[in-house]
C-alpha cells in the first residue's frame, strides 16, 4: 500500500487537472440546483417557480454531462465523435 500513496505530492497532471476541474465544476452546478429548487416561497407567482423549475432542469443536465466527461478523463478514455460538441 505504501508503494501506492508514493508520488502523489508532486504536481498534478493535465488529466488530473481536467479530471478534478470537471469534477468541481459539476459539484458547483449541483449545488446551484439545489440552491435554486429552495428559492421559490408559498407567495411565489407561478411564472418564477416554473422559470426556477427549467433553469434547474438545464443546470441537472449540463451537470451529468460534467460528470461523464470526469469519468472519462479519469479513466483516460475521452471518446467523441464528429456530431459532438
Amino acid at each position: 500500500m505504501k508503494k501506492l500513496i508514493q508520488g502523489l505530492d508532486g504536481p498534478r497532471t493535465a488529466q488530473q487537472a481536467l479530471f478534478y476541474d470537471l469534477e468541481d465544476a459539476a459539484a458547483i452546478v449541483g449545488w446551484a440546483v439545489v440552491e435554486l429548487t429552495a428559492m421559490p416561497t408559498a407567495g411565489s407567482p407561478p411564472s418564477t417557480a416554473a422559470t426556477l423549475a427549467k433553469i434547474c432542469a438545464l443546470l441537472t443536465a449540463q451537470q451529468e454531462k460534467l460528470d461523464r466527461y470526469a469519468a472519462e478523463a479519469k479513466s483516460q478514455r475521452i471518446i467523441r465523435s464528429e456530431g459532438d460538441g
